[in-house]
């Protein structure tokens, strides 16, 4: 536009541009004269991704101050990363991309990165090699880069322990969603909603995966099989093992798949030397001076080679932090000639280093509480040798009442609360309106039905389960009765046929006898019906035992047996009460107070009997005895926590087997005993050859002998007796009769008697017969063969009759699918059949663990210590 002036001069230009590009102003920024533009604005379009991307910056920071926490607590990082290595697997070959070898958190974090075209990388270690501490350093490393480096494309870890992953329930995706919920609830909402599952679905999150060698066994391939299926083509994950391990499920063809594999390698010394020179106090120099210089000039010294772990190094930085010493008495050859003494010695102050006296970081992910050192030692110690004594190495909460302590103590216990007990169920009785039906007599008989009629569900549930009663319960709701259901069926140790006609069969029963009772009217088919059989199906349905193995934590087992416990004492002893008072009140008679009582001796049969009751009685009297805390589980998830405890399950293990051979053996020298203890007496003796003859060729080997039986077995069913007996005589009141004592009385010499005269039986033949083809064993007149090619594997393992603990070992085999199979009588338990008996350890002879190495090959395993 042109506008001319008035005094004639030049004219005004005017430029106006509206609504074009930016090539267009360039082009007529030739143009003379002002320039007006008419810009628009136009907002970008909204980012659906922020708030997600915020959610992922809260998880992230979240992590890295809780792994931060963690890492300062075992003194990852300070003053500087632990120089642990590592280098490709030399036992399990890597199915990605290869990487070279290294050491240091961003070597490590950089090459994770950098494998194509997926993430996966499996950390494998020894005990105490620093695997977990490799795979807490990459974690770090990992959440530092995306956080401080602005690396928005590297995922964030999220480290997990494969114990708490139900794959039968869970796939991969819902596992990580379910953690993300309950770990961290607080994250930003996304469209209203937690961000967990678009953050999985949208592989935001990385999952580093540790604990695969903790698990039971068949639960490896299960893991290995469903994070397989969960990472699917695409997905990335870090998993952490022991070598050992994961190489025999690689052999297998279960490995994961498209994994890079490596291994971490012992620190070296000089490294460590340089490490502890910067970590130990300015002021103690010189008393350090002697083992940083061993270190430096000695690689091949004992403290070197002890100080190769980096739970070593972490000790000897707790142990001589504020020692005035220092830690130079390590290289005394003449104190600590080998790498087994120095470990040793250091083991000695583990637990003073696990339980500091001050209090833990409270970001910690679960924070120990402050312990004793010294308590802490010696409740550790106890345990370990109890474990010991009984060739263990699973410290599970519903065994603890087999200590001596709560063994001895069982009866007098149960006497005692049954007494107690039959005080409180008088009272409501003598305050009955029903006065003329407030007889002793009857009152006393009316708890007795109630007693009888629990004793009767217990032993159907035990018959139905495989004798399992002392093992906890999983947890029953009672509006879930499909999955009651299918939990029975899986855990039934009774035929498929038996099974159809309890289940179909026993509600036509009962509704067969209420019918029947309105033609005959008899109060006695009611009371059958609704205080006898209908009891016994809720408690097969509901008190079945739980997953041990499968189970996410102890304390998950637990909560499931007091859940169960709860459960029969609302549901099932009620009604036998309403049955024993149907009888009295269809009968003309009043049955309110009859329903009480029934109920109460019913209720006392349940739970004193019950494995939740072991447990408390176990608990009470070792904690009393000062032999472990009060709060128990509180202190084993602590110990956990600070690593001197593993979760198999739903049990606990010592770290490794030394840590538990160690404490044992404090605790044996503390008070002058052996740390295996005597145990009973060697009978059957397979475990000791020099009653038997022995012939030996290149393709033949044969064991013969005689040996005196020592009957056990009966005593499981003698306690059981015992037991119901003295429930009955305290709850119902009879405790005052001296009769009933002697009735009492009657058990334990009974089952004495049988010990005796079976083990003055004349002796029986056992022999034991090795070749190239298979084994065959003698067993008095009983004769089992067993061909290598159906073999699948042979040990040595406690055995388990009818679902019964035998209390002795014996030599056993598991065949091969398809193999054929043996007659019932030798049948064990979970799939092993029996060979020949080896006594109450164990432990076999060195010479017949030789021949069965040789014949049997790889099938044998040799014993471990373990039960």
């Amino acid at each position: 536009m042109v506008r001319r002036t008035d005094s004639g001069g030049e004219p005004d230009i005017i430029n106006t541009a509206v609504d074009c590009t930016a090539q267009y102003l360039i082009q007529i920024g030739i143009l003379r004269g002002d320039l007006n533009l008419t810009m628009r604005v136009e907002h970008p379009p909204p980012d659906d991704d922020a708030p997600l991307a915020a959610a992922e910056r809260r998880l992230a920071r979240s992590l890295l101050h809780r792994w931060r926490a963690e890492a300062d607590a075992w003194d990852m990082t300070d003053p500087e990363p632990l120089p642990v290595r590592w280098t490709p697997s030399r036992r399990v070959a890597s199915a990605g991309e290869h990487v070279p070898a290294g050491s240091g958190t961003d070597t490590i974090a950089g090459t994770f990165l950098r494998l194509r075209p997926r993430r996966r990388l499996v950390v494998l270690g020894t005990a105490g090699s620093g695997k977990t501490v490799l795979s807490v350093l990459l974690t770090l490393e990992l959440l530092a880069r995306r956080l401080t480096q602005g690396e928005d494309d590297v995922p964030v870890p999220l480290m997990l322990s494969l114990e708490s992953w139900n794959t039968r329930q869970q796939p991969l995706a819902e596992w990580l969603i379910d953690r993300l919920h309950r770990d961290h609830p607080g994250l930003p909402p996304v469209d209203g909603v937690h961000p967990a599952r678009r953050l999985v679905l949208e592989r935001r999150v990385l999952p580093v995966l540790d604990g695969l060698d903790e698990l039971p066994a068949h639960r490896r391939a299960e893991v290995l099989d469903a994070l397989d299926a969960g990472l699917g083509g695409e997905g990335d994950a870090v998993l952490v093992s022991r070598t050992a391990e994961y190489a025999a499920l690689d052999r297998e063809g279960r490995g994961l798949r498209h994994a890079t594999v490596i291994e971490s390698l012992p620190l070296r010394p000089g490294e460590v030397a340089e490490y502890l020179r910067k970590a130990r106090p300015p002021a103690r120099a010189a008393a350090w001076a002697p083992l940083l210089a061993t270190l430096r000039t000695e690689p091949a010294a004992p403290a070197a080679w002890a100080l190769g772990s980096p739970l070593m190094v972490w000790l000897v930085r707790r142990a001589y932090e504020k020692d005035p010493e220092g830690p130079g008495e390590l290289v005394n050859r003449e104190l600590f000639p080998t790498r087994d003494a120095v470990e040793a010695h250091l083991l000695d102050r583990i637990v003073p280093a696990a339980f500091p006296p001050l209090p833990a970081h409270p970001g910690r992910l679960h924070p120990p509480r402050t312990w004793d050192a010294e308590r802490a030692g010696a409740w550790l110690s106890y345990l370990a040798l109890m474990l010991n004594r009984r060739g263990e190495s699973e410290l599970a909460w519903w065994r603890l009442h087999m200590a001596p302590l709560p063994r001895l103590l069982a009866l007098p216990a149960l006497l005692t609360a049954g007494i107690l007990l039959s005080f409180a169920v008088r009272a409501a009785v003598s305050g009955s309106s029903d006065t003329s039906m407030s007889d002793d007599f009857l009152s006393t008989t009316v708890v007795g039905i109630g007693v009888l009629a629990a004793t009767v569900a217990r032993s159907v549930t035990g018959s139905w389960f495989g004798q399992r009663l002392t093992e906890p319960r999983r947890s029953a709701n009672p509006l879930l009765f499909v999955r009651a259901l299918r939990s029975l069926d899986r855990h039934a140790r009774v035929g498929p046929l038996a099974r159809l006609a309890v289940l179909s069969g026993g509600p036509v029963l009962v509704v067969l006898l209420l019918a029947l009772y309105a033609v005959v009217r008899d109060p006695i088919l009611v009371s059958l019906s609704v205080g006898g059989v209908l009891p016994v199906l809720l408690m097969i349905v509901y008190a079945a035992p739980a997953d041990t193995v499968d189970a996410a934590t102890p304390d998950e087992l637990l909560r499931g047996e007091r859940s169960a416990l709860v459960t029969t004492l609302t549901l099932v002893a009620p009604l036998i009460g309403v049955g024993t008072s149907a009888f009295l009140w269809l009968g003309g008679g009043g049955g309110g107070w009859a329903a009480a009582g029934s109920w109460a001796g019913a209720s006392a049969m349940l739970v004193l009997l019950s494995p939740w009751s072991r447990w408390v009685l176990a608990r009470c009297s070792l904690a009393a005895a000062r032999r472990v805390p009060w709060s128990l589980m509180a202190f084993l998830r602590d110990a956990r926590t600070a690593g001197l405890l593993q979760l198999s399950g739903g049990t606990y293990r010592f770290r490794n087997r030394r840590l538990q051979e160690h404490l044992a053996g404090r605790r044996a020298r503390e008070r002058g005993t052996a740390a295996s203890g005597p145990g009973p007496v060697p009978l059957p003796k397979l475990s000791d050859t020099r009653d038997f003859t022995v012939e030996h060729t290149a393709d033949h080997y044969r064991l013969r002998g005689r040996s005196r039986r020592l009957p056990l077995a009966h005593w499981a069913v003698v306690g059981a007796v015992l037991g119901t007996y003295a429930v009955r005589m305290s709850v119902t009141g009879q405790w005052h009769k001296p009769v009933v004592w002697l009735g009492l009385a009657f058990w334990p010499v009974a089952g004495v008697l049988l010990t005796v005269v079976g083990f003055l039986m004349p002796p029986r033949p056992l022999e034991l017969e090795l070749t190239r083809d298979g084994v065959t064993s003698v067993a008095g007149r009983r004769r089992r063969s067993y061909e290598w090619r159906h073999v699948e594997e042979i040990a040595v393992r406690r055995a388990v009759v009818r679902g019964r603990d035998s209390r002795f070992h014996a030599l056993q085999v598991r065949l091969l699918a398809g193999a054929p199979r043996p007659p019932r009588r030798s049948r064990l338990g979970d799939g092993w059949y029996f060979v020949l008996p080896t006594g109450p350890s164990p432990h076999v002879d060195p010479g017949l663990a030789a021949a069965l190495a040789d014949f049997a090959g790889p099938r044998w395993t040799s014993p471990s210590g373990g039960g």
